[in-house]
């Protein structure tokens, strides 16, 4: 990559909202503060460093950012439609970069709520279309009119919109006709508008984004209280997605078989039928030899997307998962990873004989498949090769089975039914029995795996107040006084948390659910900026930093306090991350993210069995990838908070 100083001005808006898209929003944060800082009348560097500052929760600091550019157009927080009229964006022809501002405050109203940035937004675009004529900004401005109450004057601006838009026929493009069927849907002509998206989806597309794009949007207004027909969702459809779980071959030395070589023909056959019923598109599964390998040869060979989950270091997995089954199963292991859109490994440690890894990693690979979904607004499924004689032990597909709420996007292949029946002597049924009571994987018949310690996955939180190194003594008594009220208000906080410990400014929980966690996290964060405010005393207010991470740790009693306590690499890579996480903001590794939509889609599931409807609390946005205190390596982030 070229140096900063070499990138010209149009390069550098590019760039930075390359690295916005692509989700690398720390990389973006830094491109566009530095791009901004060098052209600081360029107002494209300075929309792109106000989308990062939203996207990683400064929000005030965002709208802070591009307000000035308007000049004194806002009063009182409101628009003045005269004075705009008069701008320099309106009557110096870059009234195109109006929607680029209307933009900021309306991802502003998403977080803040106020109907103040809904108006400004409405405005900017509203203006920015009379200039330009741009039908997207137009339906925008329409829509935001019709969000903030005004129906009438919404549907006036739609009807400027569809006199710019080409009828349909072959001139007219995807953007085009989705922008005329938004504006017959939002006119009340439903039947037109279906018509029209039935039209767009016939076109040659060179992904399935901006599909689901407009498919967010028209489930964005159903929520708003707009009726959505049916038909129309229906006309949009998301990919399917699918997370697989199945058996390895079987090592040499197993006794009784499970999936012997010969099943490998009828297993794969049975897999591609289940892929073909279900129409995948994307995929996430780990890849050990056998049925996980057969899923993702079949998903690549239909054109999919695989993501591959693996639950420890790769020397270890191959070890215990790929190469009892020889070199052939091997190559394949190393063509997955090479054809995979994304590889992660649950935990980066040693296997050391724990089971318990295999499972956190399933539900790390659930959460991914489910927050994925959510996104594309598309309920994952489960394909799974199992044998239903066997036990529901950790980490292997019954177990994956038995944590699948939704059991109308479960898929079976039984090996009992492809499987030839089994003739056994008493001497092979007692071996069986013993088969059946280890892991349902063979992996614990390698002899090669040490044995330690047992591991526990459990949740962490680690938080740290922003500016108190940099206190002086004349602020201690002041400080003391403010942790007082702090552990007061804490105390009253009553969720079950395992353990608490803190040093200095600093504090380390530890639970067993990533709901309770969160929950934690987020009113010790509300705790913290409502009390750092209130000392005069101090140069600055205090404020919290707020980390939290899921992952196995060993639990031990502490030979100094006599109380237990947590030790391990997990509980370094939650430190880690707090230095780094954004004042005020409480954020997450994707591990703990993960686990944590798998349990609110559990809460989620159990009222709709119930007839509650489930109340969504809690809002996970992607921050990217970051790079962690210490030389620790890079993080995949998310920032937590609050609908």
């Amino acid at each position: 990559m070229k140096s900063f100083e070499d990138f010209s001005q149009k390069e550098l808006e590019e760039e930075a909202f390359s690295l916005i898209t692509s989700g690398q929003m720390f990389l973006a944060h830094d491109f566009a503060r530095k791009g901004f800082e060098k052209f600081p009348k360029n107002v494209r560097l300075q929309e792109a460093y106000a989308l990062v500052l939203l996207k990683t929760g400064a929000t005030q600091e965002a709208k802070d950012l591009v307000q000035p550019l308007l000049g004194n157009v806002i009063e009182d927080g409101a628009v003045n439609v005269a004075k705009l009229q008069e701008s320099t964006f309106v009557k110096g022809g870059d009234s195109a970069a109006l929607a680029g501002i209307g933009h900021i405050f309306k991802e502003a109203w998403h977080h803040s709520r106020t109907c103040q940035d809904l108006d400004i937004a409405r405005e900017l675009y509203r203006a920015s279309f009379e200039k330009e004529k741009n039908t997207a900004i137009g339906m925008n401005a329409a829509w935001l009119s019709w969000l903030t109450g005004n129906e009438e004057p919404a549907k006036a601006l739609t009807e400027e919109v569809l006199k710019v838009l080409p009828q349909m026929g072959l001139k007219a493009t995807f953007p085009q006709l989705i922008d005329l069927a938004e504006g017959q849907l939002l006119l009340g002509r439903v039947e037109e508008a279906c018509r029209i998206y039935e039209e767009a989806v016939k076109q040659k597309l060179d992904s399935y984004v901006p599909i689901v794009t407009e498919r967010q949007q028209l489930l964005f207004l159903r929520e708003a209280g707009f009726r959505i027909p049916e038909e129309a969702l229906s006309v949009l459809k998301p990919p399917a997605i699918a997370v697989f779980t199945g058996y390895m071959i079987d090592a040499p030395h197993l006794p009784v078989p499970i999936f012997p070589p010969e099943l490998e023909e009828p297993v794969k056959q049975a897999i591609q039928e289940q892929l073909d019923e279900v129409d995948v598109t994307i995929g996430y599964t780990s890849a050990a030899c056998g049925a996980d390998l057969l899923f993702i040869e079949a998903l690549l060979k239909r054109g999919g997307e695989v993501n591959l989950i693996l639950p420890f270091a790769i020397e270890d997995f191959i070890q215990t998962n790929v190469r009892h089954a020889g070199p052939r199963w091997e190559k394949r292991f190393g063509r997955a990873l090479k054809n995979a859109r994304t590889v992660n490994i649950s935990a980066e440690d040693r296997y050391l004989g724990h089971d318990m890894l295999f499972r956190f990693s399933n539900t790390v690979m659930h959460g991914a498949a489910v927050m994925r979904g959510q996104f594309l607004t598309s309920d994952p499924h489960l394909i799974a090769v199992w044998d239903s004689t066997m036990q529901s032990l950790p980490g292997g597909p019954s177990d994956f089975i038995d944590g699948w709420t939704n059991i109308k996007t479960l898929h079976l292949v039984d090996l009992v039914d492809i499987r030839p029946p089994r003739e056994l002597s008493t001497e092979a049924e007692e071996q069986l029995n013993e088969v059946k009571a280890f892991s349902s994987y063979t992996r614990r018949y390698d002899p090669l795996v040490s044995r330690a310690p047992d591991r526990v996955i459990k949740m962490m939180m680690f938080s740290d107040l922003s500016g108190y190194s940099k206190l002086q003594d004349e602020h201690i008594p002041a400080f003391l006084d403010f942790l007082d009220k702090l552990q007061i208000a804490m105390s009253e906080i009553d969720l079950p948390i395992e353990s608490i410990n803190t040093w200095g400014d600093a504090v380390f929980a530890i639970g067993n659910t990533a709901s309770v966690i969160a929950e934690f996290g987020l009113r010790y964060c509300d705790i913290v900026e409502a009390l750092g405010s209130k000392y005069p005393e101090f140069p600055f207010p205090i404020r919290a930093r707020i980390s939290l991470h899921a992952g196995p740790v060993y639990e031990a009693e502490d030979p100094f306090i006599k109380k237990k306590n947590y030790y391990g690499g997990h509980i370094n890579r939650a430190a880690r991350l707090e230095p780094v996480t954004t004042v005020g903001q409480v954020y997450a590794t994707q591990q703990f993210v993960s686990v944590f939509h798998v349990e609110q889609n559990g809460f989620r599931y159990e009222c709709e069995q119930k007839g509650i409807r489930f109340r969504d609390q809690y809002i996970t946005e992607h921050v990217g990838f970051v790079q962690l205190a210490k030389s620790f390596g890079s993080q995949e982030v998310y920032h937590l908070r609050r609908k």
